[in-house]
């Protein structure tokens, strides 16, 4: 056991500079540092894994050889230090998994009330840029994608600001690394209007969304003029 208090003294004394360090910042600075004294927690979790691992993987070898030799008292002090390993190694599982969940809940709460996806920065399938807008869905499978700006996971709502004409129209979808969602482009009889497609669970905050046209009216699904997200917490 003497392997692994070493590495956890190492890893509490860096935990309390970091904490201290908490202590004396500024408000507005707080959460920002309690970003990155949960990162740094999770790193040290992290890089004493692999020690442990293989620290375990020796022991079962030990454990073995005393048993094959008949040093029964070996084999047994060989597996109870085994099995604390083992328990070590499932605490620190269960505590990286707190750590994850309260690093997505402060990034969750640092986010703006809107996160807007610039059409210039849309990557395009058989749709123009024409005058500030994103037209000319002429086809289904007509798309555009934007690289998402490493959004916390979680559900956001997505929102549009098009316009569309009596001959426009047609089903769109919206899709994230894993999840989609779809919703009806209708005509838009006073002008440009800003439409809630729903809310969209996002997996991976750095992948990309993708608007697609599925179904058409005729040839062009819409004029978008806008696109953003709105965190479903806020």
């Amino acid at each position: 056991m003497k392997f692994i208090r070493s590495i956890f003294r190492i890893a509490l004394l860096a935990c309390m500079i970091a904490s201290g360090a908490g202590h004396a910042a500024d408000a507005p600075l707080e959460n920002g540092l309690e970003l990155a004294r949960l990162r740094f927690q999770r790193s040290m979790i992290e890089a004493s894994l692999a020690p442990l691992k293989k620290h375990l993987l020796e022991l079962s070898d030990v454990e073995k050889k005393r048993a094959e030799a008949r040093d029964y008292a070996g084999a047994i002090a060989a597996r109870n230090e085994r099995r604390a390993v083992e328990d070590e190694l499932e605490r620190l599982d269960k505590e990286l998994l707190l750590l994850q969940t309260r690093e997505q809940s402060l990034k969750a709460s640092a986010l703006p009330d809107r996160i807007t996806l610039p059409l210039e920065q849309a990557k395009l399938s058989d749709v123009r840029r024409e005058g500030g807008e994103l037209t000319g869905w002429s086809k289904p499978g007509s798309s555009a994608t934007w690289k998402l700006p490493a959004l916390p996971p979680g559900g956001y709502e997505i929102y549009i600001k098009h316009r569309c004409g009596a001959l426009d129209g047609g089903l769109l979808e919206v899709k994230e690394a894993k999840f989609h969602l779809t919703s009806q482009i209708d005509t838009t009889s006073k002008g440009p209007q800003e439409k809630n497609l729903g809310t969209l669970k996002i997996t991976d905050g750095t992948s990309t969304l993708t608007l697609t046209a599925t179904t058409l009216v005729k040839d062009n699904l819409m004029h978008l003029l806008g696109l953003w997200l709105v965190p479903a917490s806020k």
